[in-house]
């Protein structure tokens, strides 16, 4: 082939160039005829390579060559149905490689296992670098799409390969450049961001020495994630555009969609949750594979759920059930939203069935993620049914699960929940104790914003905060809370925020103040429950333990005195004497609402737990959220298992504290 007509083959397929059998001079051809029809040309090329490859693969010995460019040609475009069918029945080792790649995409786990079987069977240590690298490339795409432990030895032997053969990476295979791509994926996912920063860079290098605009998407999106991950999310929404950007020039539906997926990833970080719906419909439209579709079905249900669009949110989910039926995928969350939503919308036998099936789903695989999802809905669902105490158990439950595996957006949910339930029974009842145990747990949210650097979810759970403050009387706290929250609202640029805070504020501040009904508060704890994190929660270092107190709550006397630090010696009846004063001069002063949480003095802080019968004090030189679940965890158990008050510190009477101590707050 000439070099002027080498120079109209798109930059993307160079590398098999040297395919004789290809006939170039007729693609081009076609191709330009496809243009007068004012596509793009990487589109004309690619649907006329696409076509070519398709007549091809109906012949009874069709050419490899012209299979694999109609491969890579659908896989630059996203239309990866069409590429397994280009692909069905060939034996060919580079054939089989590439449709590793569209399995991947599609989540269809046993047939990359079949392909994977099939190349073991054919390539060993005396094959080619290139097939040992695609087979490796294989076996990471397969750990990858199982979430199976292997895939970390997968990408060692993976790493080694290349190190040893440089070459690969000199001129790269699609399906390495694919691979790596999912390990850098990966790496951030379990956040090792600076080593999936390197792998970026290495396909950008890649990308632009080759001049392959398909890895470029790849090195862009991945770089967005990264930042994402980061906090960088200027960063982040600069690099899914310009992926945007990009796909669009490639007329790609699969980068056009992954960038749309991720933009609505972001505006959830945000709790943007319109805009966020409005890239989920991008990409739905464009991306055409099945499980994916599911989600994102799933996760337009669940948006037009929170913002009240229920007639919506049932179509949504109801589309994503039907698929999920026909293509046995098995993702809870369309069950459980459609449990959440039915029960809000008064259908509670309705709830009750697809709770039944959402109960199979959690039984079979006991995922964490799926259990913490069937534990929120069970909740919301006997919550519409009025059984409060059943509700909390549920709700505490699913927080259970989501604190054990760092579940942070059901955390989050769980949290807003349990804080729902009292609210309610507030709104039932008119009893204080239930706005102050709203307001309580409410704080365990804000303690995780703050600790983690949230800030959009840290302003937004302010807000609620100062509708229940305002409720309780707590005008001047609420006016706090409230300036807060513009502030932030300014510093993110979020207009929304910021005229709902200052007009809450104004409301407040007037002559005769106006309190929010609860009704606001449900809203905004609905579009709080949208939070989705972009990465996974920050190590907080863990606080120094000193000491821990079980005091009577009617006498004042310690019942259970535990020494971390022998070193620090503390006269637990002065302190006792001390604890029960400032809570008893709080009640006094506030009522239920006016609970003591903690006290900060001086390098140490005191976190107290209220139950029925006891106070229950850690002291500790600060206070994380993981301390404050610890405490109340082991508040909840000592309550059990010690339903008695006794006015005693002797050991004989709390037998077994000391074991539930050390299982609850051990490293």
């Amino acid at each position: 082939m000439n070099a002027s007509k080498r120079g109209d083959v798109p930059p993307e397929f160079s590398h098999l160039i040297k395919r004789e059998s290809i006939p170039w001079k007729d693609l081009i051809k076609d191709a330009k005829e496809r243009m007068k029809e004012d596509a793009k040309y990487f589109k004309a090329f690619t649907d006329a390579a696409i076509d070519l490859a398709t007549k091809e693969s109906l012949k009874e010995n069709p050419d490899p060559a012209l299979i694999i460019l109609g491969m890579e040609a659908c896989i630059g475009r996203g239309r990866f149905a069409e590429c397994l069918f280009i692909s069905t029945g060939s034996e060919e080792i580079d054939v089989l490689s590439l449709r590793a790649i569209a399995l991947f995409t599609l989540s269809d786990a046993k047939s990359l296992r079949e392909v994977l079987h099939k190349l073991e069977s054919v390539i060993d240590e005396q094959s080619s670098p290139s097939d040992q690298v695609r087979l490796s490339s294989v076996k990471v795409l397969l750990g990858a799409v199982e979430r199976d432990t292997s895939v970390i030895m997968c990408v060692m032997e993976l790493d080694n390969l290349l190190e040893a053969y440089p070459e690969q990476i000199e001129e790269p295979l699609s399906e390495t450049i694919f691979t790596l791509y999912v390990v850098g994926v990966l790496l951030t996912e379990v956040g090792q961001g600076q080593r999936a920063l390197r792998i970026a860079d290495v396909i950008a290098e890649m990308a632009h020495s080759l001049e392959r605009r398909t890895a470029l998407v790849l090195s862009e999106n991945l770089r967005g994630r990264i930042s994402g991950t980061q906090g960088n999310f200027v960063q982040s929404e600069v690099h899914f555009k310009r992926v945007l950007e990009i796909s669009d020039d490639l007329s790609s539906n699969v980068g056009l969609g992954m960038a749309a997926n991720n933009l609505s990833q972001l505006m959830l970080y945000n709790l943007r949750l319109e805009e966020a719906y409005e890239y989920l419909q991008s990409a739905y439209e464009l991306l055409e594979m099945g499980a994916h579709r599911i989600v994102i079905l799933s996760n337009l249900g669940e948006i037009s759920t929170l913002l009240g669009r229920y007639d919506e949110g049932e179509k949504h989910l109801q589309q994503a059930l039907k698929l999920d039926a026909k293509i046995g995928v098995g993702y809870i969350e369309p069950y459980t939203w459609m449990v959440i939503l039915l029960s809000r919308t008064g259908r509670l036998r309705e709830a009750k069935k697809i709770l039944g099936q959402a109960r199979k789903l959690v039984e079979s695989t006991e995922k964490p993620k799926d259990r913490a999802a069937f534990f929120h809905a069970k909740g919301v669902l006997e919550a519409c049914e009025g059984k409060i105490a059943e509700s909390y158990s549920s709700m505490t439950e699913a927080l259970k699960v989501a604190k054990e595996n760092d579940l942070i957006e059901w955390l989050v949910r769980s949290v807003l929940d349990i804080v729902r339930t009292y609210l309610n029974a507030f709104s039932d009842s008119g009893d204080s104790k239930y706005l102050s145990n709203a307001a309580y747990h409410l704080d365990d949210l804000i303690q995780i914003a703050e600790e983690q650097g949230l800030k959009a979810l840290y302003a937004e759970t302010l807000l609620l905060r100062s509708d229940i403050r305002s409720h309780g009387g707590r005008l001047l706290e609420a006016k706090g809370d409230l300036e807060r929250v513009v502030g932030i609202a300014t510093f993110l640029e979020n207009s929304r925020l910021e005229r709902e805070a200052k007009a809450k504020l104004l409301a407040l501040t007037a002559d005769v103040p106006e309190i929010p009904g609860l009704n606001e508060a449900g809203r905004t704890m609905d579009r709080v429950a949208g939070f989705r994190p972009t990465g996974p929660l920050k190590d907080v270092p863990r606080p120094i333990l000193h000491s821990l107190l079980a005091l009577n709550r009617a006498s004042g006397l310690p019942e259970f005195v535990h020494a971390f630090d022998a070193r620090l010696e503390m006269d637990s009846s002065l302190l006792s004497a001390f604890i029960s004063a400032i809570t008893a001069f709080s009640g006094d002063m506030m009522g239920d609402s006016g609970l003591i949480r903690s006290i900060n003095h001086e390098g140490f802080t005191l976190m107290m737990e209220h139950t029925h019968s006891r106070i229950v004090t850690l002291i500790a030189n600060q206070e994380t959220f993981d301390i404050r679940y610890r405490l109340h965890e082991f508040a909840r158990r000592f309550e059990k298992i010690f339903p008695q008050s006794v006015d005693s510190v002797a050991t004989a009477d709390y037998v077994g504290a000391e074991d539930l101590l050390e299982s609850i707050f051990r490293e």
